[in-house]
């Protein structure tokens, strides 16, 4: 292809995700926390809401470039409404994202969200109304995956629950960013940086890689 129509193609498909981007922040422009949710429903799990802002996960997402520019999946535990997803899914290098969510409610608007963006990028987010431990990873990561999971309300034993199946189901070199530390893990951890959330200017997130 010759290069004057490679520049023209990129410049189109900046525009686009441009444009995309826009839309998303237009309908989704910040935190829409719950209102009523059957609480027994979803005894037992600490379901909690909160979201990392855009601007927080920009600069997550950068962070983890500089050790590792190929990552090309998203994933995010406790997805919520899919802000994030499909936030994600407008990178160009990022070719699939998984949003996992237990309650139904917030799964149901983050399907929403997806019908109203309807472009090729909210195309590459599939998203699950389920329990984490119900889904089988190794059936949706890419080559180097990208997880994140706002684990500060759970209890320690899930969060290493969560862990130990991260680290079984995805490839050597995943990155896992979380809000607390697991207890028991051999996985390297690389960094901690202070995030931007919905509850907290500042709120620190921990990267490891598998």
């Amino acid at each position: 292809m010759p290069y004057k129509t490679r520049r023209i193609r990129r410049g189109a498909n900046q525009k686009t995700r441009k444009r995309y981007i826009r839309k998303l922040l237009e309908i989704y422009p910040s935190c829409k926390h719950d209102t009523n949710h059957n609480h027994s429903k979803y005894e037992g799990h600490k379901i909690t809401y909160g979201e990392m802002e855009y601007d927080g996960i920009e600069q997550l997402y950068t962070r983890l470039l500089k050790t590792n520019a190929n990552i090309d999946c998203f994933i995010d535990i406790g997805s919520g409404r899919g802000k994030l997803c499909f936030y994600m899914a407008a990178k160009p290098k990022i070719k699939h994202v998984l949003g996992v969510e237990l309650v139904e409610e917030r799964h149901n608007d983050a399907a929403i969200l997806k019908s109203e963006l309807k472009t090729e990028y909210s195309k590459k987010v599939e998203l699950f109304n389920s329990n984490i431990f119900d889904i089988d990873l190794t059936k949706h990561h890419g080559k180097m995956p990208f997880i994140w999971f706002s684990n500060l309300c759970f209890d320690q034993s899930i969060t290493d629950k969560i862990f130990d199946k991260l680290t079984t189901e995805l490839p050597e070199g995943s990155f896992i960013c979380c809000s607390k530390n697991p207890e028991n893990t051999n996985m390297k951890k690389l960094d901690q940086i202070q995030i931007p959330m919905s509850w907290s200017t500042t709120s620190t997130v921990y990267i490891y890689q598998i």
